[in-house]
């Protein structure tokens, strides 16, 4: 694979001991081709997660590199005026804080995108258009660390467990799913937790009270600092991560308007 990337022009290194790599060497205006996207879906399995940087990229431009990927997926809470498969997120924060089981701002909290849906997507690509001067970093928790990481008593717990996903935070029509608590990557066969604290609301077959304990033990553990790599952005940053794998939380800790754009590569159903 190195031998690969080098032939492309590309140069990755290791973006944290977590996880992630930073690929320079590639400017996706020009270079979409279909060995590049080869090379880069193989690093994103090995990596979890991509840092792209110096990609100036139109909405259009952007929507184009996804397909790439596969079909792209809408989000109902905001759409680009250019397209519905490119997600305008523009914020102004008043630095507010969360906690996992709270009422959160859109995009706070720990999350992997869209699980309230019957078939999440399998990657998420940000690209970064406007920063505040200091603050806006993005955490992303890999978490086939935080299953690996867990005693075998429970992750013998909760190895046939399924939990309650819902979306309705964007709106009444939102699917509401159902996934399995350990997510089996469908490309790698390895496993991680698939949970999170804004969308996930219980594990079924399973007491009221028990189902908080669990999922509140699950919460806890899946974000530790030894899973998770913090991306300080720069203009023009394009970040890929994988779904499967990954969750991540954008830190709301500026009061200066932040526009990203975002596309979601549909996958299929988690199991």
């Amino acid at each position: 694979m190195a031998e690969a990337a080098e032939q492309l022009g590309l140069a990755a290194t290791r973006a944290s001991v977590a996880m992630g790599a930073r690929v320079e060497g590639i400017d996706l205006a020009r270079d979409g081709g279909a060995d590049v996207i080869t090379e880069l879906r193989e690093l994103l399995l090995e990596h979890h997660l991509l840092v792209l940087p110096d990609q100036v990229l139109t909405a259009l431009e952007l929507e184009a590199f996804g397909r790439r990927w596969g079909d792209l997926l809408t989000h109902p809470a905001t759409k680009h005026r250019d397209t519905d498969h490119v997600q305008f997120i523009g914020s102004k924060a008043a630095k507010q804080f969360t906690f996992f089981r709270g009422v959160h701002p859109f995009g706070g909290g720990w999350h992997s995108d869209m699980t309230w849906h019957p078939t999440p997507p399998i990657i998420t690509g940000l690209h970064a258009q406007r920063l505040p001067s200091t603050g806006g970093d993005t955490a992303f928790a890999n978490q086939h660390l935080a299953y690996e990481s867990l005693s075998e008593d429970l992750q013998e717990r909760i190895a046939d467990k399924k939990a309650f996903h819902t979306g309705k935070v964007f709106g009444p029509d939102v699917e509401d799913s159902v996934h399995p608590v350990v997510r089996t990557h469908d490309e790698t066969g390895r496993e991680a937790l698939y949970v999170n604290g804004n969308f996930t609301k219980y594990i079924l077959d399973m007491p009221e009270d028990e189902s908080e304990l669990l999922l509140f033990r699950l919460l806890a553990h899946c974000t530790r600092p030894e899973f998770v790599y913090r991306h300080h952005w720069e203009l023009n940053d394009l970040v890929l991560w994988d779904n499967r794998s990954v969750m991540h939380y954008a830190i709301r800790d500026y009061d200066e308007t932040r526009i990203m754009h975002r596309i979601v590569v549909k996958g299929g159903k988690p199991s």
